[in-house]
């Protein structure tokens, strides 16, 4: 009789190569003697599963579990089954059976790690990968993942080092490169960002368009860039898009669909400023009219996205899936109307869009700009965000709403508005709740003279960067050297909760808008605690969607036109504590009539938009 054990380590050797049909071949044979044996049994899953037969792998597994449900090995093989098939809360389930046995292996810890990041339980997920080094310390995936962590904590002075210790072991490496730039994008060190990511790009990596489009979108946080120069970085970056492989469409396939498709593209169907603004709109659509299909490549799933599934026709994870995968998918699915929701922002899928897989393409709402691919038609905007004249900027057609761009819907959870801090404390408080990389040095020297100019007034400044001890002294050090005392400043990191966010605007009086990179998220939210914004008017879209947002409200008195006219707009609404109460109280009630939250109407005026861009295509 053949030796079990033989033939067990000439298949899992086999499996070790990645010949996998000779290992599954090897581990059948020992099935033909023994039936039940489960490491067979769950190595032929590990095979199929491996080689992408996922279904023939689930089999297996199920076999195995049948004969044995406390099986720990197959527990742990179903944890990287479930992550492989997206779906995070089944594969925790797995590990968590698993974890007793396998609490000291490397590979079983750095899934269990990489399931927590992926249901953004972020520290766990930092645990987890913490372990895996202090078990295998070169285990270079692990430091990877956990320094990208860290960066989403806002550890981003020990994500940094760990990055450029891999670095110096692998000095060309993309991924490496790619982060170092996120890093310092975190940490609002915009030049050396784009340095990084131009040095990831020079890799020729086959993801190197990321590269490119994080230089993309960090030239908007820079003041010195015209609507002419962004528009100009933005066609090259197009040119270098494979042109040759442009879908083509049978016409009549898509006239015969009772409903219009529509398509949205996005890696933010979470909680993130991108899916508390688009879920409104998919909740709203008219379903008697529009199938809606979302394709995610969001990487980090929570509540948001559960809900987000609930409410569309279908919806369809594309993370791991190629560009050709991801254009056929969207061919049988006959959509018409094929909507980005990224632009150049992490985690994009850009490049099919330049294949063109729908009759129709839109950028909108995720991007401060064009995209600069011509195969995306048009551009959800409007005339305040984009006033005539600037479609010469844009590869897409603008297409512009009667109303605001967006539509915001406010937290359910949000806090009661607060009286005026300054009515209580003495001084007035202005703030800004914007990401490091828009506190620029022109900003910030605008704002010293608003301090300067209103006496005792403190500046309130909340962002995640604050997490490191160096960002918040880089921010004290400028303002102790404009003669801004050290006191007179509050610097916050991110909260817990988005309520306890919230709240925080109840220790602020006025909302100072960041430029060139308006607010938007903040803006919205800071009206609805009951704060007024003051903005800066710039030429670019970037630069004017805090503008559209206070004009849809009527606060036309708090929209400058010059660095000098911001300064005293701030200073003149500071010195009137008794309108600015008064304001505090209505301001809630004011945006909750205007059209900014008009969500019904909002989106039936989208759909018109859908409706007259399938029409004129038809008439073609």
């Amino acid at each position: 009789m053949k030796n079990i054990q033989t033939i067990l380590q000439k298949g899992l050797l086999h499996k070790s190569n990645q010949r996998y049909n000779d290992a599954i071949a090897c581990l059948e044979e020992i099935l033909d003697i023994q039936a039940d044996h489960l490491d067979a049994i769950k190595h032929i899953g590990d095979c199929l599963r491996e080689s992408g037969r996922l279904d023939d792998a689930h089999k297996y597994y199920q076999k195995a579990l049948m004969l044995d449900p406390s099986y720990a090995p197959v527990h742990e093989s179903l944890a990287a089954f479930y992550l492989q098939r997206t779906q995070p809360e089944l594969a925790l389930h797995h590990a968590q059976l698993a974890e007793t046995q396998f609490s000291n292996n490397p590979q079983f810890l750095y899934h269990y790690g990489f399931i927590f990041f992926t249901l953004n339980q972020l520290h766990m997920a930092a645990n987890q990968f913490t372990k895996v080094l202090s078990i295998d310390p070169n285990h270079n995936n692990a430091s990877m993942n956990l320094a990208i962590v860290k960066i989403l904590l806002g550890d981003l002075k020990n994500a940094e080092s760990m990055l450029l210790n891999l670095k110096n072991i692998y000095p060309d490496n993309y991924i490496i490169l790619l982060n170092l730039g996120f890093c310092n994008e975190q940490k609002g060190n915009i030049e050396q960002a784009i340095e990084y990511y131009r040095q990831a790009a020079s890799t020729n990596h086959s993801d190197s368009l990321s590269a490119y489009s994080g230089q993309l979108l960090l030239r908007h946080y820079q003041w010195q860039n015209s609507p002419e120069i962004l528009y100009k970085y933005h066609r090259q970056f197009a040119d270098q898009l494979e042109k040759k492989n442009v879908c083509q469409f049978n016409i009549k396939d898509y006239s015969n669909q009772a409903k219009i498709n529509i398509g949205y593209v996005s890696s933010d169907f979470k909680k993130h400023p991108v899916g508390f603004f688009i879920y409104p709109v998919l909740q709203n659509h008219d379903q008697s009219s529009f199938n809606i299909f979302c394709y995610s490549t969001t990487k980090q799933l929570d509540d948001m996205t559960k809900n987000i599934k609930k409410i569309i026709y279908k919806w369809t994870d594309i993370r791991s899936l190629s560009n050709e995968a991801i254009c056929e998918i969207i061919q049988k699915d006959r959509i018409h109307i094929l909507v980005d929701l990224a632009g150049h922002t992490t985690n994009n899928r850009l490049a099919i869009f330049a294949m063109k897989p729908a009759p129709i393409q839109v950028s909108y709402l995720g991007y401060p700009g064009t995209t600069g691919i011509q195969q995306i038609d048009y551009r959800i905007t409007d005339q305040w965000a984009d006033p005539p004249g600037a479609g010469k900027y844009y590869a897409e057609k603008l297409l512009r709403m009667p109303h605001c761009f967006l539509c915001y819907h406010p937290d359910k959870q949000a806090p009661h508005v607060s009286d005026l801090p300054a009515k209580n404390c003495g001084w007035v408080s202005f703030g800004s709740f914007n990401r490091i990389a828009k506190l620029n040095d022109n900003i910030l020297e605008i704002w010293a003279c608003i301090l300067k100019r209103l006496d005792k007034s403190r500046l309130f400044l909340k962002t995640k960067a604050f997490n490191d001890l160096e960002i918040q002294n880089r921010i004290k050090s400028f303002f102790e050297k404009k003669g801004i005392e050290d006191n007179r400043l509050i610097l916050s990191a991110l909260s817990p909760t988005r309520e306890q966010h919230l709240r925080m605007y109840h220790h602020m009086d006025i909302a100072l808008d960041t430029f060139p990179y308006h607010g938007t998220t903040t803006t919205c939210e800071a009206l609805w605690m009951g704060v007024p914004v003051i903005t800066l008017e710039g030429q670019s879209h970037v630069s004017r969607a805090s503008l559209s947002i206070l004009h849809h409200i009527g606060l036309h008195d708090c929209i400058a036109r010059t660095p000098e006219d911001y300064i005293d707009k701030a200073v003149q609404l500071g010195s009137n504590i008794l309108f600015l109460s008064q304001l505090r109280q209505q301001l809630r009630s004011i945006v909750c009539h205007s059209p900014l939250c008009q969500v019904k109407e909002y989106v039936s005026d989208l759909e018109q938009k859908y409706q007259w861009m399938w029409g004129n295509y038809r008439k073609k």
